[in-house]
């Protein structure tokens, strides 16, 4: 359940940030998910539509951009992806090792995949005056 708990940060700082430029509407956000950051996407992104009703940010559409698992082996000083094994082909996935795939050490380090972030927010401004011209 701590989907709701980013739902809601995520949805505070894209309020924030969209009032304090004078955004009068939230029309999108994009946001930035690391394959390991153990968030479930579809359970975040119902919950960003259930706090969003009634703000600004209501409606607003969601994108999602996948950032792969990356480590950094300790020992022979491997940088990549990671191996996946997929333990009972019934699971319908696989299952992401962090075991170094050169030495099979398991003294390795995540540099990458552990992201959840937003990386930017699409807005619009009704800046038109009563003579139909925009503030400057």
């Amino acid at each position: 359940m701590h989907e709701f708990s980013i739902a809601q940060s995520i949805v505070e700082t894209v309020i924030k940030v969209a009032r304090d430029n004078g955004a009068s509407q939230i029309l999108g956000v994009n946001l930035e998910v690391g394959e390991v950051a153990l968030v479930n996407v579809d359970q975040l992104g119902w919950h960003i539509q259930l706090i969003t009703q009634g703000t600004l940010a209501e409606g607003m559409q969601l994108q999602w951009t996948r950032i792969p698992a990356g480590i950094r082996c300790q020992g022979c000083g491997y940088e990549g992806g990671l191996r996946y094994e997929q333990e009972d082909p019934s699971w319908h996935f696989s299952v992401p090792s962090f075991q170094c795939p050169q030495c099979v050490s398991p003294n390795t380090v995540i540099t990458h995949g552990r992201e959840l972030r937003v990386k930017d927010i699409n807005v619009r401004f009704d800046q038109e005056e009563e003579g139909g011209q925009p503030d400057a």
